[in-house]
């Protein structure tokens, strides 16, 4: 059987932090208006600028803002699985899966303290692993350990 490669999905939208290997996510900030989006922009969708974005850290811990139980599956995705909007403390939201927690409307709440993780999130048609990111909820014993 041939080895089957690992496929990085949205690769420009993550990096890893060379001290100690955790995935972090990059937007980009205007800096006339301070607008901060997420993925990474060329011009600034809030004051139509093309020269003044230039690219930010927006950490690795966020709070959900809203978030769903999807019943019926994306193309390539079995359900149910949980997405969410999470509020970056450095600005900006992400639409993002969530991890680690049952799929289910009481498995997670507003406001939930999640972080980032880079993982599986499907197979592409050659059976290769597709990894992409993603959130979790942050242990209780790991509350408080604020943004990294």
């Amino acid at each position: 059987m041939a080895a089957k490669d690992v496929v990085y999905q949205e690769a420009e939208c993550y990096r890893f932090d060379p001290a100690g290997g955790r995935p972090y996510l990059v937007g980009s900030r205007c800096r006339l208006c301070g607008y901060t989006a997420f993925p990474p922009r060329a011009a600034c969708p809030a004051c139509i600028n093309k020269e003044s974005m230039q690219e930010v850290s927006l950490g690795s811990r966020g709070a959900v803002d809203t978030f769903s139980v999807l019943r019926v599956p994306a193309p390539g995705f079995e359900a149910p699985y949980v997405v969410a909007y999470v509020r970056m403390p450095a600005g900006g939201r992400v639409f993002s899966l969530i991890t680690g927690c049952e799929p289910s409307e009481g498995a997670l709440a507003i406001g939930a303290e999640v972080e980032l993780v880079i993982e599986k999130i499907r197979e592409d048609g050659q059976g290769n692993e597709v990894r992409g990111y993603k959130f979790r909820p942050v242990a209780a014993a790991e509350r408080g350990a604020g943004p990294r």
